[in-house]
């Protein structure tokens, strides 16, 4: 008797350093790593679990990119050289508080919030909708915080277009379109080191199933009427609503 509650102790014990050092393993990578734009994530605090996480890509041909050119400050700038540490890459960016100049980096925001609600309320997303809907820890990433070369800005800033895409294994692309000039990049290319994603408000249709209403970002409250956790929207699928 003795020796099978030492033997549970010692099992117990194990299981517990095996969830650590799984949680910590996944807590590096979140911050090692960063999520594409446009994809599905489920979050853990304020980081997203790893890359294993990023349960899908929405089924989407296109999505217009809006890119904003913004002066780090202390936060962003500490953001950005940490992640350059923790990932082992060069940080060619100097910044001094002190002075007037600032350098800058780009931040790239899905903004038809509108747009994507209705998306993934499609018929080809019932099943996501089910699957997501389960847990309010799943999120869509919505912006990224990169930096380019100087050389760079100019095309981003300047672009016709700025566009989410697809190439012909299902891989996101960004795609900076300058007439009939097209310059690619994957994130995997591209110096991410921040990111942010939007909130599902959930309602339902006329039917009783349940939709996206609406897409919040951080801090944010849901509309009236709808819910950032599915298991809180009401309905009887005993009558329809008219």
């Amino acid at each position: 008797m003795k020796n099978s509650r030492f033997f549970g102790f010692i099992l117990i014990g194990v299981t517990l350093l095996h969830s650590c050092k799984s949680y910590k393993a996944q807590k590096e990578e979140a911050l090692l790593s960063f999520p594409d734009l446009g994809t599905l994530v489920m979050t853990k605090g304020d980081l997203w679990y790893s890359a294993a996480e990023q349960i899908g890509v929405p089924k989407w041909s296109k999505l217009k990119v809006d890119v904003q050119q913004l002066p780090f400050n202390r936060t962003s700038y500490l953001d950005y050289a940490a992640h350059m540490q923790r990932a082992g890459k060069i940080n060619s960016i100097s910044y001094n508080d002190s002075l007037p100049y600032k350098p800058k980096y780009l931040r790239l925001q899905l903004l038809d919030k509108v747009g994507l609600a209705s998306l993934l309320n499609n018929e080809a997303h019932d099943q996501l909708r089910s699957y997501i809907s389960a847990d309010d820890a799943y999120k869509l990433v919505t912006g990224l915080n990169i930096t380019v070369p100087e050389t760079d800005m100019p095309s981003f800033l300047q672009a016709e277009a700025v566009q989410l895409q697809k190439d012909r294994y299902g891989s996101v692309q960004l795609v900076v379109i300058n007439g009939d000039f097209e310059k690619r990049y994957f994130f995997s290319e591209l110096h991410v080191f921040g990111y942010q994603y939007n909130h599902f408000c959930w309602g339902e249709d006329q039917y009783h199933n349940l939709i996206i209403e609406n897409l919040i970002s951080e801090g944010q409250k849901c509309p009236k009427g709808t819910y950032v956790k599915a298991s809180k929207v009401n309905g009887d699928k005993a009558y329809l609503k008219f």
